[in-house]
């Protein structure tokens, strides 16, 4: 059977869909409703068989009894709370199918045919790892200081071109294949914020192939409060260094890990410490003038796209948000810098008594 007359694939098609839970709400409502009409619409031009595999990762109950249209779903309860990448490893492991489409239970898709334009982009690139939809700038939470988060995470994309290689991979929302991510050793398992993403996005350059981003079909999402968010940058920040370390490179444009991060973070950084040595300098003052100045110009293209995109009223939350944001990357590194050492003064320890 024909895709868009370009590339020919068996008749039917076989796909685990694997939905990861915590305590997801009313917003696995969202969640489920946009993808039953997927599989819906998907079934329209393929034989399709599926499964949804809801795991739940040691929260409360999930109540999924309502008319979602999703005619083969079950839910996995595991006793103890493990992370993201272990619920996902979980899923894969019992799933059935090679094709495996990831979906994080807050994650709506906003079109109907977003799986078949996704499944159609895997099938027509070469080497593809890994594919998911970019980000729509729409944000489903209602909370203020959440249109700056959106704003964060859905900048980058904007000018790029309409297939996109990226150095991470779409974790809560793409198509992957199953024998090739067991091939690469699966999921692994981060403590708290993740980081999984980037180290299992690597692992499939490493590997020959690419994680892609396509811009053909989106998602939108219920987008952390600035606090929220500030809190998980603490713990992926420190989670994240060591992959910093061993891959030796930032991250491509559109993640958080990017050059132009880091350079706001190392900025926001030199302004802390002449505040605080304000009364030992005379020109401190001006030194953080001048730094605060600096930092505006490295954000200037993402102020203007959050007044572009967002709420132009709320420009002093855009602001304050990007000091909030440098601030946690700041701690998260001296955490994960802290842990480092921890571990490798352990390591040391460990050696010199068996050494004995």
């Amino acid at each position: 059977m024909a895709i868009t007359g370009l590339i020919k694939v068996d008749n039917e098609i076989k796909i685990s869909v694997i939905i990861p839970a915590y305590n997801p709400g009313k917003k696995i409502i969202h969640c489920l409703n946009a993808l039953g009409k997927n599989l819906e619409y998907f079934s329209k031009s393929f034989k399709l068989t599926y499964e949804v595999l809801i795991i739940n990762d040691a929260g409360n109950e999930i109540n999924f009894n309502f008319n979602h249209g999703i005619k083969n779903i079950r839910s996995v309860r595991i006793r103890k709370n493990r992370g993201v990448g272990y619920v996902r490893q979980l899923g894969t492991r019992i799933s059935k199918y090679n094709y495996i489409f990831y979906l994080d239970s807050d994650v709506v898709l906003e079109n109907e045919n977003s799986i078949k334009i996704l499944f159609e982009e895997f099938q027509k690139y070469k080497n593809v790892g890994s594919i998911g939809p970019v980000q729509n700038y729409k944000n489903l939470n209602d909370e203020f200081t959440s249109d700056f988060v959106s704003a964060k995470t859905c900048y980058g994309f904007e000018d790029t071109q309409e297939i996109i290689e990226f150095s991470g991979m779409r974790s809560e929302c793409c198509i992957m294949e199953k024998k090739f991510l067991n091939l690469i050793g699966g999921w692994k398992f981060f403590p708290s914020a993740g980081g999984e993403e980037f180290e299992l996005g690597h692992r499939i350059i490493a590997n020959g192939k690419k994680n892609y981003i396509t811009k053909k079909t989106n998602y939108t999402t219920f987008y952390d409060n600035l606090y929220s968010r500030c809190k998980t940058i603490v713990f992926r920040t420190s989670t994240y260094l060591p992959i910093f370390i061993n891959r030796k490179k930032f991250e491509t444009k559109g993640a958080f890990a990017t050059f132009s991060q880091a350079l706001s973070a190392f900025t926001t950084s030199l302004t802390l410490m002449f505040f605080l040595l304000q009364n030992v300098s005379d020109n401190s003052k001006i030194i953080i003038l001048i730094l605060i100045f600096l930092n505006f110009v490295i954000e200037f293209n993402f102020i203007k796209f959050a007044l572009k995109y967002y709420k132009k009223e709320n420009l002093l939350i855009y602001l304050l948000g990007i000091y909030a944001i440098n601030l946690s990357i700041i701690f998260g590194a001296l955490l994960g810098i802290f842990r480092l050492f921890s571990l490798k003064k352990l390591k040391i320890y460990l050696n010199n008594k068996n050494e004995k």
